[in-house]
């Protein structure tokens, strides 16, 4: 179907109606086509946006960091509840640790509480040799 167009007449000075034609010569198009896309643009700045709508777009972004920060914790917890039901299970079958195995796990421990603690005050982490863990860091 055929855009109905309304005939619109106005009187330009000489300077502009021949800068309007060597524009159109230049482009190979008509000087009603570029007298109308520069109305309409010229229209498309006077109507932007409102602050509403920037306001709006602003909360919608946040809603979705926060929906991917939710289903990032999920899975976290879901990481730990599956490796705690892991370690239990092995656990559980071992014999119990002598005091030597018990001094170096309590270091170890105090030592991963200490990286964390770091970590979580803002600290980069020391470069590892650990692939896996390079791995992993690269996702955040």
């Amino acid at each position: 179907m055929k855009e109905r167009k309304i005939r619109h007449q106005f009187f330009l000075p000489k300077e502009e109606s021949d800068r309007v034609g060597r524009i159109a010569a230049a482009t190979g198009r008509s000087r009603s086509d570029l007298l109308r896309e520069a109305l309409g643009a010229y229209l498309s700045r006077r109507n932007a946006p409102s602050k509403e709508d920037g306001i709006e777009a602003a909360l919608t972004r946040l809603e979705r960091r926060a929906e991917r920060v939710q289903r990032n914790v999920g899975l976290q917890w879901e990481i730990l509840a599956r490796l705690m039901r892991h370690q239990l299970q092995v656990a559980s079958g071992l014999p119990r640790p002598d005091s030597s195995n018990l001094a170096a796990a309590r270091a170890a421990f105090e030592q991963m509480l200490d990286e964390i603690s770091e970590r979580l005050e803002g600290k980069e982490p020391e470069p590892s040799q650990d692939g896996s863990l390079e791995k992993i860091r690269r996702f955040h």
